[in-house]
């Protein structure tokens, strides 16, 4: 795993603010395993990191070149964005040789890895920096065993309904939630950039094999719950309806079991993220695969993704309250924004679900 506290800067060119830049995007919303000190975006540079994502000055700048962020004493450099297919731009690669020459540690998030990387590898050992690459699969991988049935405190999975759509955003909002309320949660992140915001465990499960995807989650699950956490919120990725990704979507619910979902969907994609051949499905449509799928579990609340922080297409907060409102006449479940909203409303969901089971 990473290194704690460090100072770090954030590679986003032309991504900040917007889906490509999730990564960058949710590390500069939450704190992490590192001390952000600046990201470099080419597009957005001068400006707060935190005013382009709606969220208010975070005194965090964004910068236009990685010469640029050096003044600012970073010790490792995180790769933002999170292409599809997870492969390096080639117009990258010198600005990676730079950040190593400098003596920074690099995180990469991508399905390359930099520590097979004929040319990184050297460079960083030749200047003693650290190459972490997140989606390196764990040893001593299993397969499922269905234990996860049997823990007695709630596990609570943030399903989805495309890529994309605030998942890991979602789950951190839950946490504080949980928290404030005095309560003792556990974070299972499953992609790349929850890894990186203090999980209590991680794996990046889409660099897994598939038969051993199921089971990671599982183990994951099974330590958080030895730490004696009152409640697991477990990160989702994909969608069980995407065509591409649905089958982490499938492993990670076969592998948590949850006592209740937590759906994500942004009511204004009308097509697949990445995939403009497909169309987006109706909440409806992967509850309804969640459930038969699942049928110990039950879907509580829907998360709107308000794309508050995606500086191009932002919506006001009347556009979103209209769409929360119509997703609940369509579903009959509550439907709100936690980013601008905050999750109380769904998480007294979440309680009355525990309650019900006698999980809580």
């Amino acid at each position: 795993m990473t290194e704690q506290g460090k100072k770090a800067v954030i590679l986003a060119h032309d991504a900040f603010g917007t889906l490509k830049g999730k990564t960058a995007n949710g590390l500069i919303l939450y704190e992490g395993r590192y001390e952000i000190v600046a990201v470099i975006d080419r597009g957005k540079a001068g400006r707060d990191a935190g005013e382009v994502l709606g969220v208010g000055r975070k005194g965090i700048p964004i910068v236009g070149s990685f010469e640029e962020s050096l003044k600012f004493g970073p010790e490792a450099f995180i790769i933002g964005v999170a292409p599809p297919g997870g492969q390096l731009p080639e117009e990258w690669r010198e600005i990676i040789r730079d950040a190593i020459r400098n003596g920074l540690d690099i995180v990469n998030g991508l399905h390359q890895f930099f520590n097979e990387d004929p040319e990184f590898s050297p460079l960083a050992k030749k200047y003693g920096t650290q190459l972490y690459d997140l989606r390196k699969p764990p040893r001593d991988l299993r397969v499922a065993q269905g234990e996860a049935k049997n823990i007695k405190i709630p596990i609570v999975t943030f399903n989805s309904t495309d890529c994309a759509t605030g998942k890991h955003v979602a789950l951190m909002e839950f946490l504080k939630e949980a928290k404030k309320r005095g309560h003792n949660p556990g974070f299972v992140a499953t992609g790349q950039t929850a890894m990186l915001l203090n999980p209590d465990a991680a794996g990046c499960i889409d660099a897994i094999p598939m038969d051993f995807v199921s089971g990671e989650v599982e183990k994951m699950i099974l330590e958080v719950a030895a730490k004696g956490k009152d409640m697991i919120f477990v990160e989702g990725q994909g969608a069980l309806s995407q065509p591409v990704w649905g089958y982490a979507s499938l492993a990670i619910l076969m592998g948590s079991w949850p006592t209740a979902v937590i759906l994500a969907h942004d009511p204004f994609r009308k097509r697949r993220d990445g995939f403009p051949q497909f169309e987006m499905p109706s909440p409806n449509e992967d509850i309804k695969l969640i459930e038969t799928l699942c049928p110990s579990t039950k879907v509580v609340g829907i998360v709107v993704d308000g794309e508050l922080y995606q500086d191009i297409i932002q919506k006001s907060d009347e556009e979103i309250k209209i769409a929360m409102e119509r997703i609940r006449k369509e579903t009959g479940l509550p439907s709100v924004d936690v980013l601008r909203f905050g999750a109380s409303e769904l998480f007294d969901c979440l309680l009355e679900r525990f309650k019900a089971l006698k999980k809580l």
